[in-house]
């Protein structure tokens, strides 16, 4: 039997799935004309974000080229101590435009402005002359970053299309950040006051300019070299400081090299007139003076005289200086047992003219000597309790000195604010029976306001008055008189703090724009 197969029936198609397919093709024409633009928008975004990123990093760029240049602009002495092993040098600071390549496509243009001290040693920096001709405390940095395509780097503006600008403000590193220099004056009071000048090359004595000049700044540091801040130059590193060689009469003091540390014929001692004495070499070199020789005007009381070794003394227009506070404090410190005011940082606490019964003290001229500690006068010189870092750990005690022939005095609180400290009769058996005699002395406690403060036990802190108002309280040779006042963060209230204690950070001011 012979069967035949038939072929499948074919279906027809479904006539409904048509107009499905026709609305799915619609819908993504349509979603696809309203996603093209939002997408393009993205990418343009994008672009700009990154063009933005670019520039800010080429101007960042910019920013640490200047910084770097700014911190090598300085002359390295292998054979110096470390501490004097790197000076600054004018000669190499940057130029005041900088520019360059920061990446492919990007560059950076930058402008430095140097600042010097304000004619009043207190107000804001000013700017001055570039090169610089003075040593600068700060310079303002501009940077700009952007695209090169359209221009080269050196000719950008702040504003240029694609472009962003850093701004910052660099403070120059000093040895020592509380001693911006200050006049040393002659004690003398006739309306023409006189002050050491190094204007001409060497050193005399020239009428004090108002505000103070570079060439009347000087800077009393820890090794007893009187240097004239600002004299740092490649042939001297270390700058220019008072010298004089041999230790006899009439030799000329003149402003020679600094030598950089404790060499005897740069090393000036404040003795109790306030007179400045020169170091003999150890022994005495053939021909040398036995005995003190000072600073002596050749011509007293005349501007452009000379300076001369001679005898120490008395006389107010001849050899009895007063330095300003920002002169610095020599050697002067804790180590010495001396109490070193950090507003007043050339001044220490002192027994009024040697007399314990005096109804106030003081803070004098730091006095010193090259052998440190023992040769301090007992007025200056202090046993003072350990400096604690909080009041957990503090242990009062007495501040207490005692000379050759007396008991032993120590330092007395009012116990009311606004009142003279003061001295009275004590052993040293340390027994802290008298509240008004029973201070705290802290260091660093990681807080800037109760840091280096002197507090009594009544929660007073122990002050020189203000020499800078109208009227100040002071002692009759013009320094100040300690009290006790509210403790709050003044300088005024800080004592044997390091000198760097209030240093700003190396970069301040940032702003992006």
């Amino acid at each position: 039997m012979i069967r035949v197969r038939r072929r499948p029936r074919t279906e027809p198609a479904d006539q409904g799935s048509m107009p499905m397919a026709l609305l799915i093709s619609l819908v993504a024409m349509v979603l696809s004309a309203t996603l093209v633009p939002i997408v393009v928008g993205q990418i343009t975004d994008t672009r700009t974000v990154s063009a933005r990123t670019h520039a800010l990093e080429s101007s960042q760029t910019g920013i640490n080229v200047a910084l770097g240049q700014l911190r090598s602009a300085a002359i390295i002495d292998p054979d110096a101590e470390p501490d004097a092993a790197i000076a600054g040098d004018l000669e190499k600071l940057p130029p005041c435009e900088i520019s360059g390549t920061a990446s492919t496509g990007w560059g950076y243009r930058v402008t430095i402005v140097y600042n010097k001290l304000a004619a009043d040693g207190r107000s804001k920096p000013t700017p001055q002359a570039c090169p610089p001709n003075d040593v600068p405390v700060t310079a303002d940095l501009i940077a700009i970053g952007g695209p090169t395509a359209a221009k080269p780097a050196a000719m950008f503006v702040q504003g240029d299309p694609d472009t962003r600008t850093i701004e910052a403000t660099f403070t120059f590193k000093t040895t020592n950040a509380n001693v911006s220099g200050g006049a040393i004056q002659l004690a003398d009071t006739s309306p023409d006051r006189l002050c050491m000048d190094g204007a001409s090359g060497g050193i005399k004595m020239e009428v004090c300019q108002s505000g103070g000049t570079s060439d009347q700044r000087f800077e009393y540091d820890k090794y007893l070299n009187l240097r004239l801040v600002g004299s740092v130059t490649a042939l001297a590193p270390y700058g220019m400081c008072l010298d004089a060689r041999p230790h006899v009469v009439k030799t000329p003091v003149r402003l020679q090299r600094c030598l950089g540390g404790r060499f005897p014929r740069q090393q000036w001692s404040l003795n109790d007139s306030s007179n400045f004495v020169s170091t003999p070499e150890s022994p005495l070199e053939p021909g040398d003076t036995p005995g003190d020789l000072c600073i002596n005007l050749v011509n007293p009381g005349a501007a452009g005289s000379d300076l001369e070794l001679n005898y120490c003394g008395g006389v107010t227009n001849r050899q009895v200086f007063r330095s300003q506070p920002g002169v610095g404090a020599g050697m002067a410190s804790a180590d010495t047992g001396q109490l070193v005011n950090f507003k007043q940082f050339s001044r220490c606490l002192d027994v009024t003219n040697f007399d314990p019964n005096s109804s106030y003290m003081i803070v004098w001229f730091c006095k010193q000597t090259p052998r440190g500690r023992p040769g301090i006068p007992w007025n200056q010189q202090w046993t003072i309790p350990a400096a604690a870092a909080d009041a957990d750990t503090a242990e009062p005690g007495h501040i207490r000195t005692a000379g050759s022939g007396n008991p032993g005095y120590c330092l007395r609180s009012p116990g009311v604010t606004n009142q003279y400290v003061t001295m009275t009769q004590c052993d040293d058996s340390g027994a802290l029976t008298d509240p008004y005699l029973t201070w705290t002395v802290y260091g660093s406690t990681g807080n800037y306001a109760t840091s280096y403060r002197i507090v009594d036990s009544f929660g007073y802190c122990m002050t020189p008055t203000d020499l800078t108002v109208a009227t100040p309280d002071t002692h009759s040779d013009g320094t100040a008189k300690v009290k006790v006042v509210v403790c709050d963060s003044s300088e005024l209230q800080k004592w044997n703090a390091p000198a760097d204690f209030n240093k700003p950070r190396v970069l301040t001011n940032t702003i992006e724009r």
